[in-house]
């Protein structure tokens, strides 16, 4: 009988456990997902709303996320030549671009 008891406890904790994680992870998916958004306005004065340009500047919406990862840490190297964008990246961390890829390529 002491076994069963010991046994529920256990299943009650690790249910605990799960249930707090998930909240966590939601938590921080949503901060993740509103630091992106804000960066995406940003980047609307140049690629347009929500990274639709109108004009001779690259659409940024819906590119793949790795692919706005590479261009931007690019940018922000010096590998990838730019007028404007090298220096707008340097001021991005990796998180800062990680958010923004993953709002843009929603």
């Amino acid at each position: 009988m002491r076994l069963e008891g010991s046994t529920t406890r256990v299943v009650i904790v690790l249910t605990l456990l799960l249930v707090a994680s998930s909240v966590s992870m939601s938590m921080a998916a949503d901060t993740h997902s509103s630091r992106g958004a804000a960066l995406m306005n940003a980047c609307a004065a140049c690629h347009g709303p929500d990274g639709h340009s109108q004009g001779a500047i690259p659409s940024i919406y819906a590119l793949p996320k790795e692919q706005l990862v590479d261009a931007l840490r690019a940018f922000r190297s010096g590998a990838r030549p730019g007028t404007v964008m090298n220096r707008i990246a340097k001021g991005l961390s990796d998180d800062d671009i990680a958010a923004l890829a993953m709002h843009a390529a929603r």
